[in-house]
This record gives structure tokens, C-alpha cells and sequence, in this order.
């Protein structure tokens, strides 16, 4: 079967590549109707290059809207490579030394490497935070130059040489070594990972309903389920399908907003340094947003029952370049998906395990 996009009429929010939106929502035969009133809180800040919303029963207190603001500037002050400040972009200069260079990261950050050491290993070698200085080559840079560096159109249609975070990066709980300096990118996992450490501080302050929207990647803690839609990559007017959340986190990574040149965007294969081609939008639900973030994009290079088979458990909706769409077997129990047969459908294998085809 085939995906099959209706148009949004009434507000709903809609999760697409690039962000998390209150826009029109699907139609009232879907049983997607607000409830006016329900988040009268309502707190938008920028933070990871987007713009970020918290949503809560009451306005949150100034107090904890500057610990917010503290929290993602400490944040960026660490792990934006978009930034020339941050501890990440110092590292790559070579700031501390030619190498081996020790890191010493703030508290909780072994978390965030511990799941990129899953995640490296699950996708065999593909997910790699090492991979931001090819982004940086193909033009996603600080700058957003989006411009091809020299020397580097030609090598498009070859692997790239690109350093290995199993080989070149280890870490002790915080303390992070890196054996030459290199660019680490937590892109794949760092908007979901912020998103949790918000609701962590919101839910130890008291705010222990809430909703934090990162642009792409929403964590929901409700008392009532919070429907989300899901947005058809490149169209911001139609959803492909809901998901209903009391409690956990649903992150989307798409190739229509971060997209440049011809077939050029940011989710690139560690092991050839080039942008993956066969998938065009995912999403993923799992406890954790850097859990989900991460899968999310995992699943743009690696079949899902080899994440499951590494013990990640999430539930996912992917929408394939050939027009066909997947989701985990249990996804129907948080959502649907809005499909049609397709008149002709392309011939593919058989779903894997934990994988129904549409």
C-alpha cells in the first residue's frame, strides 16, 4: 500500500523533518479534535538552530524559564558545532593538543556517547558522530553555506575517508578521548537528548505535565493523550498519520528541509560519506528522545529488526523514495497511518521481523 495524504483543517500538532508545527489538523472523521484550553502554557525559546516550544497546563514561573535557558545554553556550549566557542568545535581544532585529547564532559554526558556506541554499532559503522567534518565538506557548515567545498564535488560518487568513532573515540563515563582531533557531531541524537534533559528539569520542578516541542522531536508527559500528526515530507498542509502519546517521545528526520544541490542533505552514511538515497522520512516512537531521535535516523541505513536485534525497542513509520511505507507491527496500538493500494505496487522483499509492510 501506498501512503495516502489528506489535507489538515483544524489544529493539530504536525511533526515534519525539520519541526514540530501548530497547524491545521486532519479532519474531524479522524477524531483529531482539540481540546481548547488544555495547554494554556505556552513558552518559545531558540535553542539547537530551531525554534522550541514548551507547552504546559500554566504559564511556566520566570524562575524556571531562565533555568531553561540556561540548561540549552550550557548545552550548546558543549556540543554545537555550529558554534566556534563550543567545546566540540575547540576539540576539532586541536585546542587540546594534537592528541590524544581528553574531553572532560559535563555530568550525564556518558549517556549520550553510550547510545552512539549502540547505535554505531547496530547500524554496522553508519551512524558515526565523526561524520560532521564530511558535512562541513559537502556545505553544512556554521555558515549554512550549503556550498560544496573545493575538491570534494569530484569525490561525490566515491567513499569518503572519514575517521572511525570506533577506532579513533573512547570514553569512560564523561571523560571523553579523542586520539587526534576531530569534529564530533551529536546531530543524530542531540535535539531528542536536550528535549529530555527540559522535561527531566520541568518534571523535577513540579511542571510534571508538559509538552516540549524541538522542532522535530516532541517529548510528551500527559495525564490525557496528546495527538500528534505526522507531516508529509516537503508539504505542510498534509499529515501521512497520527500518533497518541500520554507519556514518551515521538522524533521525525526527514531530506526535504536540509537539502541542498542534487541529492545532497544532512544524513549521510558513515561508511561511504555520502547522503543516503533510499529513505525520505521517518518516524519514531520510544521512551527517550535521544533514544528516538537516534532510531529515527538509524533507520534511514539500517533495517529495523537489526535495531531490535541490538535492544532497542521503539515503534516507527517509514516513508521509503519508491512511494512505499513501512511501520513496526505494534505502531497500530499508538496511531494509524493513512493508506491506499497503490495500483501497481513495486515488488519488494519481505517485511523483517517486527516490520509490516503497507
Amino acid at each position: 500500500m501506498r501512503l495516502a495524504y489528506i489535507e489538515k483543517d483544524r489544529l493539530i500538532y504536525a511533526v515534519r523533518g525539520a519541526g514540530l508545527t501548530e497547524r491545521s489538523t486532519v479532519r474531524q472523521k479522524h477524531g483529531l479534535v482539540p481540546r481548547p484550553g488544555r495547554w494554556r502554557g505556552h513558552c518559545s525559546f531558540p535553542a539547537t538552530g530551531a525554534s522550541w516550544t514548551i507547552r504546559s497546563p500554566a504559564p511556566l514561573s520566570a524562575p524556571l524559564r531562565r533555568g531553561v535557558a540556561e540548561l540549552v545554553a550550557s548545552f550548546e556550549r558543549t556540543w554545537s558545532r555550529f558554534r566556534p566557542d563550543s567545546l566540540v568545535s575547540r576539540a576539532a581544532r586541536g585546542e587540546f593538543g594534537a592528541g590524544p585529547a581528553l574531553l572532560d564532559l559535563p555530568p550525564g554526558s556518558g549517556r549520550i556517547l553510550d547510545l552512539y556506541d549502540r547505535l554505531h554499532t547496530a547500524s554496522s559503522g553508519r551512524i558515526d558522530p565523526l561524520v560532521g567534518a564530511r558535512l562541513v565538506e559537502l556545505g553544512y557548515d556554521p555558515a549554512y553555506s550549503f556550498t560544496v567545498r573545493h575538491g570534494n564535488l569530484r569525490r561525490l560518487d566515491a567513499p569518503a575517508e572519514t575517521m572511525n568513532w570506533a577506532a579513533s573515540a573512547h570514553h569512560d563515563g564523561d571523560l571523553l578521548r579523542l586520539e587526534t582531533p576531530a569534529l564530533v557531531d551529536v546531530g543524530a541524537v542531540g535535539k531528542g537528548a536536550l528535549a529530555d534533559l527540559v522535561s527531566d528539569l520541568l518534571d523535577g520542578s513540579g511542571v510534571t505535565e508538559h509538552i516540549v516541542d524541538a522542532s522535530g522531536d516532541v517529548v510528551v508527559r500527559s495525564a490525557e493523550p496528546v495527538r500528534i500528526g505526522l507531516e508529509e515530507p516537503g508539504a505542510e498542509d498534509r499529515v501521512v498519520g497520527v500518533v497518541e502519546l500520554t507519556e514518551g517521545a515521538v522524533c521525525a528526520s526527514g531530506i526535504s528541509h536540509r537539502a541542498w544541490g542534487n541529492g545532497l542533505h544532512h544524513i549521510l552514511d558513515a561508511l561511504t560519506g555520502q547522503p543516503t538515497s533510499s529513505v525520505l522520512a521517518s518516524w519514531t516512537v520510544a521512551r527517550r528522545g535521544a533514544e528516538a531521535d537516534g532510531l529515527a535516523t538509524a533507520l534511514f541505513m539500517t533495517p529495523p529488526q537489526d535495531l531490535v536485534a541490538a535492544g532497542f525497542r521503539f515503534d516507527f513509520v517509514l516513508l521509503r523514495s519508491d512511494g512505499t511505507a513501512a511501520m513496526s507491527r505494534t505502531f497500530p496500538r499508538l496511531g494509524e497511518v493513512f493508506t491506499r493500494e497503490a495500483p501497481h505496487p513495486p515488488a519488494r522483499p519481505p517485511a523483517g521481523p517486527g516490520e509490516r509492510a503497507l
